[in-house]
């Protein structure tokens, strides 16, 4: 019993505030309750358009790969199948194949998946229904619904309904990248919906935002969770939201384009330093490779934005903020965390 306790207190000292109360309250309020109706939902007809990275994942419309492992994907429980790995399904349930390179070629099996989501995942049950896995997804298929020409109001209203959800279990409890996420989900919907319910979850999410971006980018470029391989992630994120600013030329979004683009450029400059001359990310703090965009692909994605902030690296290159110094020699480098 005391060593139950201890380890709760040594636990809990380091967290806010918030991430104990959200915790606390999400877990006496139970299950959310959902608008039984949004009315009728409309949106901008602006069209997305980004470079395309990732690998294509629906083999078929009912085979699906992740994580190099294929699975039949026909039957309606798969969403929710407690024999596949936790992590394999929340990538089934992310949707990013829509948004994968040579997407356009997969509309009608994308379509069908959408539709088999929609029908197969009533509100709010199962994996599919928790804030991260809802704001990937919202954003992929906010990404694909008017690039593909889809027309199709029980999409739309899957995604109010989406995001009625993801607001109302934002993720306070767990902060970081997962909050910043879910920010950029509430931007994407409000960028979407024409009317009130856009400029709600507009504003929702821009508040956030405006919380986040300067807590979680250190002054050195870095991401303050020091890994490589999420400073990759959230880096992207941060290029999609510039990305964004300039397609749909909202005013809140524009209002922030210096500032995310400063942020972007420094966070390109960190990512420089903590890349190894075969042009992959160190390996500090849970980094791998193959999930985030790989360095080159930020790069060309960032000079698409007119982002340009290669820079020759010196010898010694010192980030500060985050703990990591980078010493290059003629034929190799050292990278050390301090």
């Amino acid at each position: 019993m005391l060593f139950r306790l201890t380890r709760l207190y040594y636990t809990v000292r380091p967290l806010r505030f918030e991430q104990v109360f959200y915790r606390i309250y999400y877990h006496l309020r139970g299950s959310i309750k959902l608008s039984k109706n949004l009315g009728m939902v409309s949106v901008y007809e602006w069209k997305w358009s980004a470079p395309e990275v990732s690998i294509p994942s629906y083999l078929t419309q009912y085979q699906a790969i992740f994580l190099n492992k294929k699975v039949d994907i026909s039957h309606s429980t798969i969403w929710n199948d407690n024999t596949e790995e936790k992590l394999w399904l929340y990538n089934l349930h992310y949707f990013d194949d829509l948004n994968a390179i040579d997407s356009p070629s997969r509309k009608s099996i994308q379509h069908e998946l959408v539709k088999r989501w929609i029908s197969e995942n009533p509100p709010v049950k199962g994996n599919g229904w928790e804030p991260y896995p809802l704001s990937l997804r919202l954003v992929n298929w906010i990404k694909w619904y008017n690039r593909s020409g889809i027309d199709d109001q029980a999409i739309l209203d899957s995604i109010a309904q989406q995001a009625e959800a993801l607001s109302k279990q934002l993720e306070y409890h767990i902060l970081g990248n997962h909050l910043f996420a879910n920010a950029k989900a509430l931007v994407f919907v409000g960028s979407f919906f024409d009317g009130e319910l856009g400029v709600k979850y507009l504003k929702l999410g821009l508040k956030l935002l405006d919380r986040e971006i300067p807590e979680q980018f250190l002054s050195d470029g870095g991401h303050f969770e020091l890994s490589p391989m999420y400073h990759s992630i959230l880096l992207w994120d941060l290029l999609d939201l510039i990305n964004l600013a300039n397609i749909t030329l909202e005013p809140l979004l524009k209002n922030r384009l210096k500032s995310w683009r400063n942020t972007a450029a420094q966070a390109l400059n960190w990512l420089n330093v903590m890349t190894h001359p075969d042009g992959e990310v160190a390996f500090f703090n849970d980094s791998t490779i193959g999930i985030a965009a790989s360095p080159s692909q930020l790069e060309q994605y960032a000079a698409t934005l007119n982002l340009h902030t290669y820079r020759k690296l010196k010898h010694y290159e010192l980030l500060s903020d985050s703990g990591y110094t980078r010493i290059g020699f003629f034929d190799y480098s050292l990278i050390f965390d301090h």
